[in-house]
């Protein structure tokens, strides 16, 4: 994850040139290696034409410019067209590159204080607001897709990073005190799996005082190029979402067995809950999650079987055939990434290294049993190391066999690592393309949703903690559907069930375009709270698809 507040204590002297055009913006570039930083060497040689600047360095500097390296080659243009400054860097350097970042400086003052938003960002409210330093990242939940506006909606700048594979763009804006005006970095993050001498940034646009109307017409022309991209495919015409998906209208999240053994419901008390539950909405609208059905949560992973101390096989098969009879869809949660290091020996063959290959790289360390230390044997593993993905295929699909499931929910796979041993990317889309070829009709889910995982996946939970009022619905809306997080409370107290953050309360019932509500049922929640549970029933039941 990137240091949001770290920084060079001294002024790294990087020249910058003008852009093309009246806009008074400047330029310059910086290129990272494993080893190290890299500024243009001030000497280096510019041409700038009306609509384009052209820069070419035969050598960099360290930062401050004390030191020349004979290092290798930059190129970088900016070109104007029609309004659009679209940058072209390429790169060769003696080390592997790591990272390039594009620096630009000049934007408009009052956009920069009005702070900046992205498509998901919540409406109503903007980052870095009044200069505050701030770090978005793609992809990830501040950064569905890689562009984003600063300014108010009627008047802003847009940017556009138009990169045909899933890589990591970091957007940081400060205010260092060696500049007399803010700098907005723009880095570029090389696969580590591909890295090499050579590199070719992907195209970055701003589009400086842009209307309203105009940076809608950005936003479009940015989707479409992803939608090319990434094989992004409208909702109504995706042939991964089966019909009935398209009537749910409520997700029933089922909490099983905790971590530590406790059991939240076993499977009749599941069953007892769909038959409350179609009381009062038609059962063929109800989507039943499952976490923790494959015993201790997170402990068990990735070994999935039916939990014995929740009922075991025939426990699970009296609760698949129930949610037959009332129309109800079942859908357990798979750990995407999670493994318990007692529960697959095989686990240092796929587990999730950083981009440099040294060591293993950790999504978190749940403190399960409260005694305030993570616990020691999670990791993450890596969807695209073969061997794992055939257990993940052979385990889902063994629950689709033997019991009917109809979708299979994916933990964590919204969290994206830069893996230099398999392409996570690529083990998702084998991971979804296997198990489809052999259950045409399953539907996947994920944790988490931005563009390219949307184009595998139709439905992911929203990310926990952030807003579902976006400012542009259509950057999800057009392609997916998300439901609620795990970690959402239950009626009541606002219990998390098997999920880490205790007790969170249940936030009311909006309808919002494209998400479909979560109620969570845990041990008290039918015998102390039922009617609170019909109402959020009924309420799905007026407001969903049909």
């Amino acid at each position: 994850m990137g240091l949001i507040d770290t920084d060079l204590s001294f002024d790294p002297k990087d020249p910058y040139f003008p852009a093309p055009g009246t806009y008074g913006v400047e330029w310059g570039v910086q290129v990272f290696t494993e080893d190290n930083g890299y500024a243009i060497h001030a000497g280096c040689a510019y041409v700038h034409e009306t609509d384009r600047v052209s820069v070419h360095s035969d050598r960099f500097a360290l930062f401050g410019q004390q030191t020349t390296v004979d290092a290798g080659v930059l190129d970088a243009e900016v070109v104007n067209r029609d309004g659009v400054l679209e940058w072209s860097i390429k790169v060769r350097h003696t080390e592997a590159v790591k990272a390039v970042k594009l620096m630009l400086r000049g934007l408009p003052p009052e956009q920069l204080r009005a702070g900046w938003w992205t498509p998901n960002t919540g409406r109503g409210w903007a980052h870095g607001v009044n200069g505050h330093r701030i770090q978005l990242e793609y992809p990830g939940p501040d950064m569905a897709t890689a562009w984003l506006a600063v300014g108010d909606e009627a008047e802003c700048s847009t940017l556009s990073i138009r990169d045909p594979r899933v890589r990591r763009q970091i957007v940081h804006v400060r205010h260092p005190r060696y500049s007399p005006v803010p700098i907005v970095e723009v880095v570029h993050v090389t696969s580590a799996n591909t890295r090499s001498q050579t590199y070719r940034v992907p195209p970055v646009r701003l589009r400086v005082r842009a209307s309203s109307a105009v940076a809608d017409q950005d936003l479009d022309d940015h989707l479409a190029f992803v939608e090319k991209a990434h094989d992004l495919r409208p909702w109504e015409t995706r042939p991964d979402v089966p019909d009935w998906m398209r009537h749910t209208a409520l997700v029933v999240t089922l909490h099983g067995q905790h971590w530590t053994g406790y059991v939240f419901n076993t499977f009749p008390q599941m069953e007892e809950a769909l038959r409350f539950v179609t009381q009062h909405i038609e059962g063929h609208r109800v989507l039943a999650y499952l976490p923790g059905w494959e015993g201790r949560y997170y402990y068990a992973y990735p070994q999935y079987r039916p939990g014995p101390d929740l009922g075991g096989d025939e426990g699970f098969a009296a609760l698949a055939a129930t949610a037959r009879d009332l129309g109800v869809r079942l859908m357990p949660m798979f750990g995407g990434h999670g493994a318990n290091v007692k529960q697959y020996p095989k686990w240092e063959d796929a587990v999730l290294r950083n981009d440099t290959n040294r060591y293993v790289e950790l999504l978190n360390r749940p403190d399960w049993d409260t005694d305030r230390v993570g616990e020691g044997d999670q990791v993450f593993l890596n969807p695209g190391e073969p061997g794992f993905r055939a257990h993940l295929v052979e385990s889902i699909s063994a629950m689709v066999r033997e019991f009917g499931v109809d979708a299979a929910f994916l933990d964590t796979l919204g969290y994206w690592f830069n893996d230099p041993r398999y392409d996570v990317m690529e083990g998702c889309r084998l991971l979804k393309a296997e198990l489809l070829q052999r259950h045409p009709d399953l539907l996947l889910a994920v944790e988490g949703w931005w563009d390219a995982l949307s184009a595998l996946f139709p439905l992911g939970q929203h990310w926990f903690g952030t807003d579902r009022d976006i400012r542009k619905p259509r950057v999800l809306t057009r392609y997916a559907r998300t439901t609620g997080h795990l970690a959402e409370g239950t009626p009541g107290p606002g219990s998390t069930g098997v999920h880490e953050k205790g007790f969170v309360p249940r936030p009311p019932d909006t309808s919002r375009e494209g998400h479909i509500p979560v109620l969570g049922i845990v041990d008290d929640t039918l015998p102390t709270h039922a009617e609170e549970v019909a109402a959020i029933c009924r309420w799905a039941r007026d407001n969903g698809p049909r």
